[in-house]
């Protein structure tokens, strides 16, 4: 892409991390509808699965250096250099950069205004970057906060989970009022942001959704007596509640329920659930795998009868809002079962398209799974509702386009004009869109090669609060 022409910058925490797919779907739509992306990431992650829409990816990814000793003279000298050409400019928002990680008792704060005055001295001067838009309303967002203090440039950003609930109000009230608007995935997250930021008029609820084309249901699993397969997804974390569900399938086992589950998604927990399976002697009937690619769990889903994920709020706030696999398994006319938590509820209608149970109580989700496990009838009633809501409110397809008319709202130059035929966007797997695709990953591929080769070392998250 070329540096000449008007783009939005997208600030990431990291990038490419097959976690955040919905990040990366995002990008590559929003390119479809015309507008230039460079991608400036805190870090690569150097995972080992990367998400084959990466490789669809036009933009450019350049990578912020993110350990401050490793890069110590880089960093500060870009600093200096900023300093002594704008002395004005730069005090103030180092001052209280500065004077709040010394209340906070943490570098944070200072260690993002450094990359902050990096980026802008270092990266701006080299490309015609218009506006700044920020994924994750802590590190991310705080880089756009100041690097907007530094050069007047207009910034939004998207807020998703625990970034909104592990932040002290005060800075997030500033980040949230000097954006020029704010997206985030569920209503919850956005009337809790309102009552952080009531001056600010334009938090967007918009949801994630997810490709609709991909994510279809086939011929219905039939239930004739075979164990019945259970899914569930996600990383292994205390929020996604996953000793609570193991307990649960163990009082469905007890009731002599035949059932399979896979779990799927590694993380730090691994160890100890494998531990909570041996212990309720549930090997026979539990399968824990490591993380996987949309393409490696699309067999899964294709093989599911039911979806669970016994979601749950940390003593700190961590939460998550909607998980993007309860939309992925929804859209495969997979019924779910999960918890009445954050935004899940704005996905799944008690009842109507799935059951909801209070969170960390093994007995309430044990009991939903063995209604619909002795009411084979109501799965298949729920599977019918569920991607009906899917295609109702969660289209990604549909909801990008309304993230793309607010950035072309406020950056207008950067996009592209492009046919109506192409603004719609073709279904994946059309041939001339493959085709399209196909060029753009062999470019992007060398891109995030020669990035990568240059990116900074990784050191543990420190996420600005």
């Amino acid at each position: 892409m070329s540096s000449s022409l008007p783009t939005i910058a997208f600030i990431l925490k990291g990038f490419p991390r097959l976690s955040e797919t919905f990040i990366t779907n995002e990008i590559l739509l929003l390119e479809e509808l015309g507008f230039h992306i460079h991608i400036f990431a805190m870090r690569n992650p150097g995972e080992s699965k990367i998400h084959e829409n990466v490789y669809r990816v036009k933009a450019l990814v350049t990578y912020i250096p993110d350990h401050f000793w490793w890069h110590f003279f880089s960093l500060v000298g870009a600093n200096l250099r900023f300093f002594f050409k704008q002395p004005k400019r730069y005090w103030p928002p180092f001052r209280y950069a500065l004077m709040r990680s010394l209340r906070q008792r943490s570098s944070s704060t200072i260690k993002r205004f450094v990359q902050a005055a990096y980026f802008v001295e270092n990266h701006l001067p080299k490309s015609n970057i218009v506006h700044l838009h920020a994924h994750f309303s802590h590190g991310p967002t705080t880089v756009a906060y100041f690097a907007s203090r530094l050069t007047g440039l207009k910034y939004s950003f998207s807020a998703h989970a625990k970034d909104i609930y592990l932040q002290e109000a005060e800075f997030f009230r500033r980040k949230l009022e000097g954006a020029e608007f704010v997206v985030t995935c569920t209503g919850f997250n956005a009337r809790h942001m309102r009552t952080i930021a009531p001056g600010q008029k334009e938090i967007h609820c918009i949801y994630h959704g997810v490709d609709t084309e991909r994510f279809r249901p086939l011929d219905p699993v039939a239930m004739n007596g075979t164990p019945v397969n259970i899914l569930s997804v996600g990383r292994f974390v205390p929020k996604k509640g996953f000793p609570t569900l193991i307990r649960a399938l163990a009082k469905v086992k007890e009731k002599g329920h035949a059932f399979r589950c896979d779990l799927i998604g590694g993380g730090p927990m691994a160890d100890e659930l494998k531990t909570l399976v041996r212990s309720l002697n549930l090997q026979d009937r539990i399968r824990i795998h490591s993380k996987m690619s949309q393409e490696e769990l699309l067999p899964y889903y294709r093989k599911a009868t039911l979806f669970a994920l016994a979601c749950e709020v940390q003593s700190d706030g961590d939460r998550d809002g909607i998980p993007n696999v309860l939309v992925e398994a929804m859209a495969m006319g997979i019924p779910c079962v999960s918890t009445s938590i954050s935004g899940i509820p704005e996905l799944i209608d008690h009842g109507v398209n799935g059951l909801l149970v209070p969170e960390k109580n093994a007995d309430a989700l044990a009991e939903a799974l063995i209604y619909l496990l002795d009411h084979p009838e109501k799965i298949r009633e729920l599977s019918l509702a569920v991607r009906r809501k899917v295609e109702k409110a969660f289209c990604s397809r549909t909801n990008i386009h309304r993230i793309g008319e607010l950035l072309e709202r406020v950056a207008p130059e950067a996009r592209e004009p492009v046919s109506s035929a192409d603004a719609s966007v073709a279904p994946a797997g059309a041939s001339q869109a493959q085709g399209i695709r196909t060029k753009r990953a062999r470019c992007q591929s060398m891109d995030i090669k020669r990035a990568s080769e240059t990116a900074s070392m990784k050191e543990p998250q420190h996420e600005s609060r």
